[in-house]
């Protein structure tokens, strides 16, 4: 009787094992999850060096009502062919960003090691280091 007991845990336990090694990491989207914009999830992370890191959250509204505030420089949008190169997690393309002016950068919220440029009538925040866009607010600027 004792054999058959443990015939049948030892394959429980292989099978709830077996199971473990199929579950979806923390990180990992749903099944069927689409990214629908933006601004979807209020808490972003990116995947550095092996391991998961909180970036910076933004908030839109406050963002807009600051830059109608400060009489942000007005702009166009960018042609469809740059602005497709401009999202999260690619480099920022070279030599199309422009900083902000003394009063508004100031104004702006600040996070350590990330800056604030416009890119035509959009406003990106970038890794200061690697030039990487962790967010992008479109047509702020217009």
């Amino acid at each position: 009787m004792n054999l058959i007991k443990l015939i049948v845990l030892s394959a429980l336990g292989a099978l709830l094992l077996n199971s473990a090694a199929f579950a979806q990491p923390a990180h990992a989207p749903a099944h069927g999850a689409r990214d629908k914009g933006y601004h979807q999830e209020s808490h972003q992370t990116r995947h550095v060096r092996g391991e998961w890191v909180d970036l910076p959250r933004t908030n839109e509204r406050e963002l807009r009502h600051l830059l109608r505030q400060q009489d942000a420089p007005r702009a166009e949008a960018l042609p469809p062919g740059i602005q497709r190169n401009l999202e999260r997690g690619k480099p920022l393309p070279p030599g199309i960003a422009k900083r902000f002016d003394g009063q508004i950068a100031s104004q702006l919220p600040y996070y350590p090691g990330y800056e604030w440029e416009r890119v035509g009538a959009d406003v990106v925040l970038i890794e200061a280091a690697t030039r990487i866009v962790v967010d992008v607010i479109a047509d702020v600027l217009r």
